[in-house]
């Protein structure tokens, strides 16, 4: 093949996944050490739109701002064209996906952009990606930032859900859901969900031997194998969402009491957290001095005490007495930490009366 032959080639291979102006194919050249004229890259161009264009292609040439052209390849098909509202569905859909997910799956999502190219390059697809990049983010604040095993961790644990196969969890790392200290592991994991919540993917699901449930953030997970064992999760799939409403978050809770519970906001802070969501049962009251009540019918876990200290004095527990209790014991640990100037040591338990498991 001759050298004009493989530029082409090469050409025609970065026109299928976006439009070209000259200025990229100039730099594409110089990158790889080809040195080729702006000319040639118009005469290359020409030769593609005459020879190279399969039946169902056509070289498009767009002139924009200060005439500056570019150059893309429409895909001629009966399709319904993207509408924009289509597109910044997509644009969203790819930029607040977790950092998790769009870090270890770099080349699929790629993959899926060069076909929405080719099915929609009528739509002006392409352009609105690349300014995407710039104009719509995230922050990806609270979420995972280890992502060497986790492809290979969620594809299992979704072939194991969607297949219901049982997965033995040979050793588990820190904890993010208050999981008891009693459970040793290897353990065998019937997995029910794949749940994200707060930043984390997780994988929800029972122990084989006594149906209590789990909730694993993948990064936990340090060592298991898959099994071809079935198991029926009809009444498991149940049962997952009724002990799910009972907890605030996904922490498991300190006994197995499901509580009304009180909270008083400040009114600039209630304003704000009445409009989001928190839990099924949350329920809002304005007072006459403009602070709200928040009511809720839950158990009580550290996710809940920790996320009323977010909110730091601009929150009461105003009942039950159980958490109202936990929180000030919290409260005054900290201070006394300040007050002693003591050493912190890792204290991950609440022990306000008879609970069950370590928090």
């Amino acid at each position: 093949m001759s050298e004009k032959s493989k530029r082409l080639m090469m050409i025609y291979s970065r026109l299928k996944s976006g439009p070209v102006t000259i200025e990229m194919l100039s730099a594409w050249a110089n990158k790889n050490g080809v040195q080729i004229s702006p000319r040639t890259f118009y005469r290359d161009l020409e030769d593609l739109e005459n020879s190279l264009m399969l039946s169902d292609q056509k070289l498009v040439v767009t002139v924009g701002e200060k005439n500056r052209k570019s150059w893309k390849i429409e895909y001629i098909n009966d399709e319904e064209p993207l509408t924009e509202f289509d597109i910044n569905s997509y644009i969203l859909f790819q930029h607040f996906l977790p950092l998790a997910v769009t870090s270890s799956r770099k080349d699929s999502i790629e993959k899926m952009r060069r076909l929405f190219y080719q099915k929609h390059s009528k739509s002006h697809f392409e352009h609105f990606v690349d300014v995407a990049k710039q104009q719509i983010t995230s922050s990806h604040f609270f979420e995972g930032s280890d992502f060497t095993d986790h492809p290979q961790i969620l594809d299992d644990c979704i072939w194991s859900v969607q297949n219901k196969r049982i997965m033995e969890l040979q050793s588990v790392n820190y904890d993010y859901t208050s999981i008891s200290s009693h459970i040793v592991f290897p353990q065998m994991f019937l997995p029910i969900q794949i749940l994200y919540h707060r930043g984390v993917v997780h994988i929800s699901g029972f122990l084989e031997n006594n149906d209590q449930l789990l909730i694993f953030g993948l990064e936990q997970i340090e060592k298991y194998k898959l099994t071809n064992d079935p198991f029926d999760n009809n009444d498991l799939l149940q049962k997952l969402e009724t002990e799910l409403l009972s907890r605030f978050g996904i922490t498991q809770n300190i006994n197995h009491e499901v509580y009304d519970i009180e909270l008083e906001f400040t009114k600039r802070t209630g304003n704000f957290v009445h409009n989001l969501f928190w839990h099924e049962s949350q329920a809002f009251k304005q007072l006459e001095n403009g602070n709200f009540v928040m009511t809720l019918n839950c158990g009580i876990n550290r996710e809940l005490v920790g996320w009323i200290f977010q909110w730091m004095s601009n929150v009461k527990v105003l009942k039950p007495d159980l958490l109202h209790n936990l929180v000030f014991e919290k409260y005054r640990e900290m201070v006394q930490y300040y007050e002693d100037d003591s050493a912190l040591i890792s204290n991950n338990s609440f022990r306000p009366c008879h609970v069950v498991d370590n928090l």
